[in-house]
């Protein structure tokens, strides 16, 4: 299976490098930006959709796809897209009907009562508990990956365990809310035989028979109705969710981007020509050091892309110190704090873009990780890339108030001086904050 994550991942990575070319391409079709910004999120989720299919996955370009299907949206004809999606010739000038962006639309779906029931059910469960089955049913990740995402790692059995007691929950809920009758039920192995069915395990001999049942055994014919309504409410949940992630990223401009004026100054900043942070006996280099080291490294392709020397916005950054590792001052509290010690250890000798490309493939593993792939990217003169990690670090988090101070240094070298002074005031007015006192002076500065 070739999703395991990377494309949940891709989802908020695109978003941010597409908005900018999606709103300008938009223009021609004269709507409020709240509209074209609405179509671009659900192309995006469409293109997720499209992304981890396990039959035919889109393999084209996603700004392609994301423009081509949010014209649909803009005619407000999809449902006769989707139709009109299977008469598309197989190759049209050049590209096969597989990446098509018309043959991987997402499909409307409108829940009937029961369904909505359902979903509303669904929404009352523990985060836990919807999280774990839409990482099943909607996301399609392996047991295996999942059961690493919940801290299970090798744990198979005790993974689908969870899933089961999940599963318990919904039916019983089902039932107190009158979906299913305890008197029509089907037999656990009429369950097991159901499963493998929509799974795609039986043979062509057993298809038929399941298919030659349905009409004349009701009960069975109702098990089988309830899963795939359960499939679509799984669907809707899933889309939902991600439309949630999607809307909060777009309040980051709101909330700070946007309030910079237009012709804010670029700002070129230097670093400053004291010596690293000091924690005991221990002293960081300086950001002079740092780079120093980093010159010399050989660039792998991932971040020949990323940091090469035609990378837009490389940018100095002004009072940076690197972020010391944690794990030198506190021992690591879990395996996977562990295994993130032993990735860090390029980014301890300074050599940031081997740290970046080592930290790049677990981003989604680990909750510090974003912090110091942001700290990596300040490093190497990337400061609208680092904003991008450490936006990803959520309230409440103990690396939160890290990530904050780096966001003001990535927004000044940005020369987007307000948002700056917005994040520096709120780190000013937080008792306890680790970075209060300088964030103070460079107030007052």
């Amino acid at each position: 299976m070739s999703n395991q994550g990377q494309h949940l991942a891709a989802l908020t990575r695109n978003f941010h490098a597409l908005r900018g070319p999606f709103l300008k391409w938009a223009t021609k079709f004269n709507q409020a930006d709240k509209v074209t910004l609405g179509h671009f999120r659900r192309a995006l989720i469409g293109w997720y959709e499209a992304r981890i299919d396990l039959e035919e996955p889109f393999t084209g370009e996603v700004q392609n796809y994301v423009q081509r299907v949010t014209e649909v949206y803009f005619s407000g004809k999809l449902n006769e897209a989707v139709l009109a999606a299977e008469r598309i010739p197989v190759e049209e000038l050049g590209i096969t009907q597989e990446q098509h962006p018309l043959n991987h639309l997402p499909r409307p779906i409108q829940l009937n009562n029961t369904q909505r029931l359902m979903l509303n059910q669904f929404k009352e469960l523990g985060k836990n508990c919807q999280d774990l089955l839409l990482m099943f049913d909607y996301h399609q990740l392996s047991e295996e990956r999942i059961a690493e995402v919940i801290g299970l790692e090798g744990q198979i059995e005790e993974t689908e365990n969870r899933r089961q007691k999940c599963m318990l929950m919904v039916r019983e809920a089902w039932q107190a809310g009158g979906i299913t009758d305890p008197v029509h039920i089907p037999s656990p192995i009429d369950e097991e035989l159901i499963d493998r069915y929509y799974a795609e395990e039986l043979s062509v001999t057993e298809r038929w028979n399941v298919e030659a049942r349905r009409p004349s055994d009701t009960v069975f014919r109702r098990a089988m109705e309830l899963r795939e309504d359960w499939a679509e409410v799984i669907a809707v949940a899933g889309r939902q969710d991600l439309m949630e992630t999607l809307v909060r990223e777009e309040k980051k401009y709101a909330r700070k981007r946007s309030v910079a004026p237009a012709s804010a100054p670029k700002v070129k900043l230097s670093p400053r020509k004291k010596g690293g942070i000091k924690f005991g006996k221990l002293e960081l280099p300086n950001l002079q050091t740092l780079l120093a080291v980093g010159l010399f490294a050989v660039f792998g392709w991932v971040l020949w892309t990323t940091f090469g020397p035609t990378s837009p916005q490389n940018k100095s950054v002004a009072h940076f110190e690197p972020l010391p590792n944690f794990f030198d001052r506190m021992a690591p509290r879990d395996a996977y704090e562990e295994d993130l010690k032993r990735i860090l250890y390029y980014y301890d000798k300074g050599q940031y873009r081997y740290a970046y490309d080592e930290l790049l493939p677990v981003a989604q593993a680990y909750p510090a990780a974003p912090l110091y792939l942001g700290v990596c990217a300040l490093a190497l003169k990337q400061p609208t890339r680092a904003l991008e990690w450490l936006e990803q670090i959520p309230r409440g988090s103990f690396y939160r108030p890290y990530a904050e101070w780096y966001e003001a240094l990535a927004y000044l070298a940005e020369g987007n001086s307000v948002a700056a002074d917005t994040v520096l005031e709120e780190i000013r007015d937080t008792p306890g904050h680790p970075y209060r006192g300088r964030a103070g002076e460079l107030i007052g500065q």
